[in-house]
């Protein structure tokens, strides 16, 4: 038997906000069009960069956004004999039946500070009384929290571990019907924990190693353009890019030519994180020196750029 959530207005609210953020990056990314003038033969100047970073950061949020949105209007939860399923965006909490020891109302949880310090230590995604994630009740008991309503409201499913915190649209029913369905046994052997979508579940998201390298490669990258766009209406128009045994130049070039070092360490930089991400399923460790190996290209490009200038 399946509940729906007692409110949606979170996810729309959710989706409104996705529409101005998405209104936000157009706007944006036809501003870099019109001002930009990029081109191969001129650095980026520091709004372009900065447009682009803003630009980065808008499409970053306008995802997460977006994701929560469909997320919280796809919440819901299913009871049968075999246990309970709350569906959470491309994810799914598994709650056997025969885990479950009472459901109770979230108003027996609220502490003497009121609403406004229902959920202690919450830590998760939150806003327009849409909550997800994880909390502590009064009594200190863990908390899986999945509601769009006040904890006053909502319902409490507990276990002897933690308990879920959920909002049925009718309460009454979702418990009636968990009290008509214990008594018949399961059907199926469930494992209680969290189901999550192949693309979600993968090791990547959650490997500190491999953002640090990835995120020091970009850093590096982008500092190294902010460098460039800086001193380069201050370099000589002829520049000396090589220089003999005896340090004397042997090649003299336009200034032009220093700005193929962050071009090309950008282009290898993109093909560096790509071969990354397709070689980390199968070979972590050659994943790491790949990201590893580009990190060290963007800081030898880094000190010939300063050898040059």
């Amino acid at each position: 038997m399946e509940f729906k959530t007692s409110s949606y207005r979170s996810g729309f609210i959710g989706l409104a906000v996705a529409g101005g953020l998405l209104v936000l990056t157009v706007g944006l990314s036809a501003l870099i069009v019109t001002i930009g003038e990029i081109s191969v033969h001129q650095p980026l100047s520091l709004l372009v960069l900065g447009l682009g970073a803003a630009l980065v950061l808008i499409l970053v949020a306008l995802t997460l956004v977006l994701y929560w949105s469909i997320a919280a209007l796809r919440l819901c939860y299913r009871l049968d004999r075999n246990g309970l399923v709350i569906y959470w965006g491309a994810s799914k909490l598994v709650v056997p039946i025969e885990r479950i020891e009472r459901i109770t109302s979230g108003e027996k949880f609220m502490t003497k500070g009121g609403e406004s310090s229902e959920w202690r230590a919450f830590r998760g995604i939150g806003w327009s009384g849409l909550r997800a994630g994880r909390a502590l009740l009064a009594d200190n008991t863990l908390a899986l929290v999945y509601t769009t309503s006040p904890l006053i409201q909502s319902t409490v499913v507990l276990t002897p571990d933690h308990a879920y915190v959920v909002s049925p649209r009718d309460p009454e029913a979702f418990v009636e019907a968990w009290r008509v369905r214990r008594p018949l046994g399961p059907t199926q052997n469930w494992q209680e924990g969290e189901r999550r979508a192949w693309l979600l579940d993968l090791p990547i998201w959650r490997d500190r190693i491999a953002w640090i390298l990835i995120g020091l490669g970009i850093l590096a990258n982008l500092t190294l353009h902010i460098y460039i766009s800086l001193v380069y209406d201050h370099l000589p128009t002829m520049l000396s890019f090589h220089f003999d045994a005896l340090g004397q130049a042997d090649r003299i070039a336009s200034r032009i030519q220093i700005l193929r070092l962050p071009q090309v360490a950008l282009l290898v930089l993109v093909l560096d994180l790509g071969l990354g991400f397709v070689l980390y399923h199968r070979w972590r460790v050659g994943a790491y020196l790949i990201w590893g190996g580009g990190l060290a290209l963007q800081l030898l490009v880094w000190g010939a750029v300063f050898t040059i200038i």
